[in-house]
């Protein structure tokens, strides 16, 4: 009997962690930091090379980051009259955006940096914020 109230008592805890705030911005927060730049800085300032180390990601083949204000990358899965989150749900950006692309060449140890505006389609999780990046469509390249 004991050890049922502890399981059970285990699991309404795992359950309130769950559903805090704590828990549910841990993706968007992650988004945030894995995908984000900040605009404070200008947008040729930034390396790919420099980016993945200071960021401390993980190699990959392809990594986006995208320029724009954090502010709108949160009000993206806001609908147009301020009272509704899009849950579950894919949404284009209005505007083009600045996007950095670190593709890693292996034989060359290095990224290679491609800038580009393009309209972004970003994924809004079951909680309404940003989790990912779905697809791009291009605009124009930016040439340094």
């Amino acid at each position: 009997m004991a050890s049922s109230l502890k399981v059970w008592g285990v699991l309404a805890l795992l359950l309130c962690l769950q559903l805090s705030p704590c828990a549910q911005s841990s993706s968007r927060r992650e988004f945030l930091d894995q995908h984000h730049l900040n605009t404070d800085k200008g947008f040729f300032l930034y390396s790919c090379d420099a980016l993945m180390t200071e960021k401390g990601l993980k190699p990959k083949s392809l990594h986006i980051f995208v320029y724009m204000p954090w502010y709108k990358v949160e009000h993206t899965c806001i609908s147009g009259n301020w009272k509704y989150r899009y849950k579950n749900s894919y949404v284009w950006t209005q505007t083009p955006v600045k996007v950095l692309y670190c593709y890693w060449e292996k034989f060359k140890k290095k990224y290679t940096e491609i800038r580009n505006y393009n309209y972004v389609q970003f994924h809004c999780n079951a909680d309404g914020y940003v989790d990912s990046i779905e697809d791009m469509m291009l605009m124009e390249p930016i040439l340094a």
